[in-house]
């Protein structure tokens, strides 16, 4: 980080704006997952695969950082763009999240902004150098089990409020107890088990401090724990299980813990 930084975390507030663009991402992926115009694309044959339905998918990268904002464009076309490191940094993130099978990515820099009960529902997946920084960077997800049945939004009974209006007022006022007691929240990570996030955690801890044959045999074993899932396994264990196997499940002797992301 330069000397020109300024370290976000001492904004107030912006814990809280982090917890919030976090669940808004979260709640894009279960509508797309609960409603019916949506969902109805699954049944669209032309759309359909050779083996499987249609299904909308969406990713996202999240991380923090300055940008200036201006009008591109010509008289006759003018859009607002936003141009900074920090944007490219997200986009990455994004192009990533399909390396490692996950709907959302998040960087260190976007995870220690938020509060501590929303980081514990986050799970570290890999450390990385992305192109135009020689910087190591861990990197995060929150799980998303997507292929299943979310139940439908309904308006608390003898409320006199429309949906949109109950909806709006639960965001503004947020509360940190949203992440054990909202039920979208907690069904997306119901496959993300105890057991589950401590044998992974295991194999990551073991895969950064070049203890390959661990890694290996823990990895294995969060991957198996994770067959319940649209990727039959977890993608995450999937994506370090390659890179070690890509260097015959041989730690290279000048391992420094990371490695560089092929995504640009």
């Amino acid at each position: 980080m330069s000397s020109l930084a300024v370290d976000l975390r001492r904004i107030p507030g912006l814990d809280i704006a982090a917890d919030k663009a976090l669940v808004g991402f979260l709640k894009v992926l279960v509508e797309i997952n609960r409603d019916i115009q949506v969902i109805g694309y699954r049944n669209d044959q032309r759309l359909a695969g050779p083996s499987s339905p249609f299904k909308v998918r969406m990713g996202f990268g999240l991380h923090a950082g300055w940008a200036i904002e201006g009008a591109v464009g010509s008289l006759q076309k003018v859009d607002a763009t936003y141009l900074s490191p920090h944007v490219n940094m997200a986009a990455r993130m994004e192009a990533a999240s399909r390396q490692f099978g996950v709907a959302l990515l998040m960087t260190e820099r976007f995870h220690e902004l938020m509060t501590p009960e929303a980081q514990s529902h986050c799970r570290k997946i890999d450390v990385v150098t992305v192109k135009g920084s020689a910087v190591p960077m861990p990197i995060f997800t929150y799980d998303t089990h997507q292929d299943q049945i979310f139940p439908r939004l309904r308006t608390p009974k003898y409320s006199n409020l429309d949906l949109s209006e109950v909806l709006k007022r639960q965001a503004d006022d947020y509360d940190v107890l949203i992440w054990e007691n909202d039920l979208d929240l907690v069904q997306l990570r119901r496959l993300a088990t105890e057991e589950f996030l401590a044998t992974h955690r295991k194999g990551v801890d073991a895969y950064l401090i070049g203890n390959w044959k661990k890694s290996k045999e823990m990895l294995q074993k969060s991957n198996e724990l994770m067959k319940g899932s649209e990727n039959k396994g977890d993608g995450p264990s999937q994506a370090l299980l390659s890179y070690m196997e890509s260097n015959n499940w041989a730690c290279p002797p000048d391992w420094k813990g990371h490695r560089s992301l092929s995504i640009k």
